[in-house]
């Protein structure tokens, strides 16, 4: 939540104050394990403290690191701006993107049969496709950064009425263009070697134009992108608030407060502190070792918002639940990590009985139907904020930047 207060020196102006995140739950990821040396050194930031602040009024200041900020860098310097991006960590990957399950999903987290005929987020699902085609052909480059691998997903319906809701689904997407297949049970299990258990499958919802991700080498990826361009990047750069002032020459923009009594005068600003800002939902996450064929697609139950999302690569099986647990609430943990176990047992009987190797939680803003979008910052001087992102996010929060780099860069040029 942003905050709105007056200062005693000028009732009329207004200065936002930027709460603390919730700090992290204590837990072990695998992503930094046995991590390439050249991605790690792409993730890591020089510190704010190094340099002092700019003597002119930048561009565009972007606050927040991860997919949908440096997307919005790219964008708003591909316009011509002169760019920084603020990280309050040391290092890109300590946030959201860097802790999610690496699946790249496109769309949006809802399923469009949820969405009204002319929902403005039903452009999404196009928009992210093509972002997810871009980012297969940016891994096929000799000297990519980019672990990705396009594997194509399946939603798993265990009961009739979901089977008619993937039904539907499918004839959605293929209207829309999209590529989408209903399938039986005999074709999952032939798609998946006989590994997966679909003695309760009625039917499941196949999706080949879907992928799996490490999310720290598209994080280093877009990072090296963004230094290429000309991109400042500085981090230990906690924003403790902004305000809207005027600037020499008359125009409006910015004034930010670091939390290392800097400040920071630009005409263009940008929110991309990613869900994990404000949560009120705790998401569980855990992965076992197991070595699945490459190809092996993404799955999970098509029940909405008890979801249980499967992910094979590097040598593990990633599972993550839904909605289950309460923000900053850790007593629990045990209990819903154990359901995550089950559920893959379930699906996965070789992994029975096999404990976990990592675990861990995401506290998230996630609601029923959460629609990421642009929402304009401020009274005059340009700012937008990438917000609504929740769980599966990264591809929405790289068209969602984009967007949000180009418009604010362009109201910055006139």
């Amino acid at each position: 939540m942003r905050v709105e207060t007056q200062t005693e020196a000028d009732p009329d102006r207004r200065t936002t104050v930027v709460p603390p995140t919730t700090p992290v739950p204590r837990s072990v990821i695998p992503w930094w394990d046995d991590l390439d040396p050249v991605v790690r050194a792409e993730l890591h930031l020089p510190d704010i403290a190094d340099e002092g602040p700019p003597a002119q009024p930048l561009d565009v200041v972007v606050i927040g690191a991860g997919v949908a900020g440096l997307s919005a860098a790219l964008s708003a310097r591909r316009t011509g701006a002169r760019v920084l991006v603020l990280e309050r960590n040391a290092l890109i990957g300590c946030g959201t993107s860097g802790r999610n399950a690496g699946i790249l999903s496109v769309g949006i987290n809802a399923d469009l049969t949820t969405l009204p005929a002319g929902h403005p987020a039903l452009a999404l699902w196009p928009a992210t496709t093509e972002v997810l085609f871009s980012l297969v052909r940016e891994a096929a480059l000799p000297d990519s950064l980019l672990s990705l691998h396009l594997t194509g997903s399946l939603s798993l319906a265990e009961t009739i009425s979901g089977a008619r809701n993937l039904a539907r689904e499918v004839h959605l997407r293929l209207r829309m263009g999209l590529r989408a297949e209903l399938w039986t049970p005999a074709q999952v299990a032939e798609a998946t070697g006989g590994r997966l258990n679909v003695r309760t499958v009625y039917a499941a919802l196949w999706l080949p134009d879907e992928a799996r991700v490490h999310p720290l080498t598209l994080l280093a990826h877009l990072a090296r992108r963004a230094r290429r361009a000309g991109v400042e990047l500085r981090g230990n750069a906690p924003v403790i608030s902004y305000e809207e002032i005027p600037l020499p020459g008359g125009a409006s923009g910015w004034r930010l407060h670091l939390a290392n009594g800097h400040t920071l005068l630009t005409r263009g600003l940008i929110l991309a502190v990613g869900p994990g800002a404000r949560p009120n939902a705790r998401l569980y996450a855990l992965a076992f070792r197991a070595e699945l064929p490459p190809d092996f697609p993404v799955f999970g139950d098509a029940l909405p918002y008890t979801y249980a999302d499967f992910r094979a690569g590097e040598g593990r099986l990633t599972v993550t639940g839904g909605r289950y647990g309460r923000a900053g609430v850790t007593r629990n943990d045990a209990h819903y990590h154990c359901r995550l176990k089950e559920l893959t047992y379930h699906w996965l009987p070789e992994l029975a009985e096999q404990e976990p190797a990592y675990t861990w939680a995401v506290d998230l803003e996630v609601t029923p139907q959460m629609v990421p979008e642009l929402h304009p910052v401020g009274a005059v001087a340009p700012a937008l904020a990438v917000e609504g992102l929740g769980a599966l996010g990264m591809l929405p929060g790289m068209v969602l930047g984009e967007r949000a780099g180009e418009q604010v860069a362009s109201a910055v040029s006139r």
